[in-house]
């Protein structure tokens, strides 16, 4: 396929004596890299189909920052960054379900949880992507660098770590076994800077365009640029992170990467045509993800509300059976309950710092949800032990498998 928004030039790879594979896999080759264009002067003309599509991502957008405060999402929202770090590692084949990832973060030890501690540097990088947003302004180079710096800091390949926050200097392509046979060869390394800064640019000093269109063009130009030797794609969704943030977005951000995951090839399908400068069929591949992460999550704040309502039922039938008053809407055992979400995994040392109660307060509360059967002590490692909320585990994991069954079918 020829792609149109951009140049190719080409390139010449010598031996690779430590390539991987037999002869044809270490010998030289010429090939042709695609350099995309710049974005900072870029003109978009939308489609009325496409800016229907912007619309419609703008109102969801809006309707999750005005129901967040009292739909109980503003209590989940570390909850969703997991899932948007959980759901952008599924896009890169690292599959790791919240309870591992909750242990991994619990300091769980072995190498069972390397991919664990793979994900945790994603969740890392869309913490710093978020006070990026909230933080930085004007945006900078060193903010993109930080983020994969972040990223890459957990990884259990020292290579990885030794190149966190620096930009490639090596050929770099997707599929395929060499550059002549991929599906997309990246700009030569000697090209990003410049690429980059311009993106930059793009982002600091476009606002005649909504946030939601600057933030469209700015992931799929970085995935073009592909800058980094690994983790773009990662890094590339946190940016979608920071430019919304910075726009005005509330805290609880849309897990869109939860979207692009479940769209199959259209994800893919959307980058390639923002490359063959069909801007409006990417534009629709995106805009529709952020509709349908923001109602899922919408739907996800309310089966939590319903959760959390089934536990203070719980907590009054055991009192009940003891003999003992209902608790009271400010003790520290009702006040644990909208942590759960958050925190489902605990040590009693996080619940008291949370709650900012003492240790032993603290510890009477996880008593209390533990004999009512809505959490339960787990080991994770030796002297490890945890307290988990089973239910919220799972809710999240079937968020991120079937998060369509989260949305309200009269927002489809």
């Amino acid at each position: 396929m020829t792609l149109r928004r951009g140049t190719y030039v080409k390139q010449r790879r010598p031996v690779d004596l430590t390539g991987f594979g037999g002869r044809a896999a270490k010998a030289p080759l010429t090939y042709e890299a695609f350099v995309p264009a710049p974005v900072h002067d870029i003109e978009l003309t939308v489609s009325g189909a496409a800016a229907a599509d912007v619309a419609d991502a703008e109102a969801a957008l809006s309707r999750l920052h005005a129901q967040s405060p009292t739909s109980g999402l503003e209590a989940l929202s570390r909850s969703l960054m997991r899932s948007e770090a959980v759901a952008s590692s599924w896009i890169e084949a690292l599959r790791v379900s919240h309870r591992k990832l909750a242990e991994a973060q619990q300091n769980a030890p072995g190498s069972a949880y390397d991919e664990a501690r793979r994900v945790l540097g994603n969740i890392r990088a869309m913490e710093a992507a978020v006070k990026i947003g909230a933080d930085s302004d004007p945006f900078t180079v060193d903010d993109i660098l930080s983020m994969h710096g972040a990223l890459m800091a957990t990884s259990n390949v020292p290579a990885d770590r030794d190149r966190a926050g620096t930009f490639r200097t090596e050929p770099v392509f997707i599929g395929g076994t060499t550059p002549r046979n991929a599906e997309y060869v990246g700009p030569p390394h000697e090209t990003i800077d410049a690429l980059v800064d311009d993106l930059v640019a793009f982002i600091n000093d476009r606002r005649d365009m909504s946030p939601t269109v600057v933030a469209a063009i700015a992931h799929a130009q970085f995935e073009s640029i592909h800058p980094f030797h690994d983790g773009n794609g990662r890094v590339g969704r946190c940016l979608i992170h920071t430019v919304l943030r910075r726009a005005g977005a509330g805290a609880v951000l849309p897990p869109i990467s939860i979207a692009f995951a479940h769209t199959g090839s259209r994800y893919v399908d959307g980058l390639t045509a923002f490359r063959n400068d069909d801007l409006n069929a990417w534009l629709s591949v995106f805009t529709t993800a952020i509709s349908f992460a923001c109602n899922a999550t919408v739907g996800l704040g309310g089966r939590i509300a319903a959760l959390q309502a089934d536990w203070e039922r719980q907590l009054r039938r055991r009192r009940t059976a003891d003999g003992r008053k209902a608790p009271r809407a400010n003790s520290g055992v009702m006040r644990s309950l909208p942590v759960l979400a958050d925190m489902p995994a605990f040590h009693t040392r996080d619940l008291s710092q949370r709650l900012e109660v003492t240790w032993r307060a603290a510890q009477d509360a996880v008593e209390e949800l533990q004999a009512a059967g809505i959490i339960k002590q787990v080991s994770a490692g030796k002297g490890n032990r945890l307290y988990e909320a089973m239910n919220v585990f799972s809710m999240l994991d079937e968020f991120e498998r079937t998060p369509e069954t989260f949305v309200d079918p009269a927002r489809t």
